[in-house]
């Protein structure tokens, strides 16, 4: 067997190995991307039992901060004109709801029924701008749940009341929030839905589907944003120019440029998880992330040898190379993400 053909397959094992260790629960998209936890991934909104008989339906949408983190507010009102019916409110709300006059909400939690999941399609594949983003974590759909049902009966005064909401959160490493969502529907006609916070870069969507009103809103972080991306782009082009210098040095075959394996295979293992868009736990870099040091310096000492037998020397080497490694992993990720 000649030696290049012997690397080529070495090379080719070493790759095999980081796709299977893919396998394990410690490399996962979810350790970068994952959504703030609980009620915010509900939809919000009203769901009426005879929504031809709202007239006059207003929505006023302002942000507030209550301890630090931003809650959404929907000042409501309409009138209602016709027989006894009933308004669910679709979601949690995180404070108690006020009602005027003498209603009396009856609680009872369901899951509602219909074409919720058209809406989720419409938004995760045409209406956010960072939909792939969201889509990286299993279960991005909005729920839509209901806790709160209230009476209805024609009466002179308009129903108003008001709702308070968490948004869904977009963090990064489950450290930095990158986006917040929220996304309003009814299946009443609107009369005027307006919004007090200035967007600026962020996105207000409203669009109809399956006989439903819908606005959404997207607050995201540019700068944040485009500091990932470019980190992506960063961390893709060494991946590739890696691959590419082994391959060339395979093919050059030259026992002078052998050294420069070790530090290429080392550069494959940081970057290979990041571009196939996972995140590696701490478990895995503490851990996994050595041992995959420790192989590839192995394998990379194979690929220097004419023979495929590492001596003693050879595995001290290999060791003191996987301290090394595991010293700038401390340094470069570990201590930077317990601070």
């Amino acid at each position: 067997m000649s030696k290049k053909l012997k690397n080529a397959i070495i090379f080719g094992i070493f790759i095999i190995i980081l796709f299977i260790s893919t396998l394990t629960s410690a490399f996962n998209a979810k350790d970068l991307w994952s959504f703030s936890s609980g009620i915010g991934s509900e939809f919000e909104g009203l769901l009426f039992t005879d929504p031809a008989d709202i007239k006059d339906l207003t929505i006023q949408k302002s942000i507030e901060k209550d301890n630090g983190e931003d809650i959404i507010k929907y000042n409501i009102e309409f009138n209602y004109e016709g027989a006894q019916s009933s308004l669910r409110i679709i979601g949690t709300p995180i404070r108690h709801v006020f009602f005027d006059g003498d209603v009396t909400a009856n609680h009872s939690e369901v899951t509602l029924k219909g074409d919720y999941d058209k809406i989720n399609e419409k938004l995760f594949n045409e209406k956010l701008s960072l939909k792939e983003y969201y889509k990286k974590n299993e279960n991005y759909d909005f729920l839509a749940k209901s806790q709160i049902k209230i009476p209805l009966e024609e009466r002179e005064d308009p129903y108003s009341f008001s709702l308070y909401y968490m948004p869904r959160d977009l963090v990064y490493k489950n450290k930095k929030t990158l986006a917040s969502t929220s996304v309003f529907i009814t299946n009443a006609r609107i009369d005027k839905f307006t919004n007090s916070q200035k967007l600026g870069e962020n996105k207000n969507i409203a669009f109809s589907e399956s006989g439903f009103y819908i606005n959404a809103q997207e607050i995201k972080d540019d700068m944040a944003l485009s500091k990932i991306s470019l980190l992506n782009n960063l961390t893709n082009i060494i991946f590739i120019a890696s691959v590419i210098a082994v391959l060339v040095l395979i093919v050059l075959n030259k026992k002078s440029l052998s050294k420069l394996f070790i530090p290429l295979f080392m550069l494959i293992i940081l970057t290979f998880y990041r571009f196939l868009g996972m995140g590696s736990s701490t478990l895995a870099i503490l851990i996994l992330f050595p041992i995959l040091s420790f192989i590839s310096t192995c394998l990379a000492k194979l690929m220097a040898k004419d023979t495929m037998k590492l001596t003693k020397k050879d595995l001290k080497q290999n060791l003191a190379y996987t301290i090394i490694f595991f010293i700038v992993l401390l340094i470069i990720v570990v201590i930077p993400r317990a601070i």
